[in-house]
């Protein structure tokens, strides 16, 4: 097996429950997202996951157009979210969800919190580049970064909706 064969797998402690962890991923991602991790880099860009099947994950700028960066495979709400991962490895948005490579987040409840697993597979599907673009997501700038974030934003008092 290549390396552009293997899945990144990443894990992370929250200290909330399965549902508000679920919630803080899904519903609320412009709380967590890094901002220098949008197309935009707008902090005014709103992010978004539809939470249904065929939902887009996307980014809107002010003003501006509708990025859409993902789509939504298969949900299971508080359990796991499927995604087609519609980025390229040069940063190109990827018009066809099945040529993209599939990224699964998956929510287990823990007495002290919710342990949330992600896997990001399929980088063959990116071609010659895919081997590279895996590297990229399992470096400390890319998966672990952004999923930190995650972990510092459940850290912080949540935001009234």
């Amino acid at each position: 097996m290549s390396d552009a064969d293997a899945p990144i797998v990443l894990t992370r402690s929250l200290p909330l429950s399965r549902e508000a962890a679920f919630d803080l991923f899904v519903e609320r991602i412009g709380e967590w997202w890094p901002r220098d991790y949008t197309f935009s880099r707008d902090p005014a860009a709103d992010l978004s996951i539809e939470p249904v099947l065929g939902g887009a994950c996307s980014e809107q700028v002010p003003g501006g157009a509708r990025l859409v960066w993902g789509t939504v495979l298969s949900i299971e709400p508080p359990l796991f979210l499927r995604l087609a991962w519609q980025i390229s490895p040069d940063r190109q948005l990827i018009a066809d969800p099945a040529a993209a490579s599939r990224v699964v987040v998956e929510f287990r409840a823990m007495a002290d919190g919710t342990l949330v697993e992600l896997t990001h597979r399929d980088f063959l599907r990116h071609g010659e580049a895919g081997e590279g673009y895996r590297a990229a997501m399992a470096s400390p700038e890319g998966w672990p970064f952004c999923l930190d974030a995650l972990v510092a934003a459940a850290a912080r008092k949540p935001s009234p909706r």
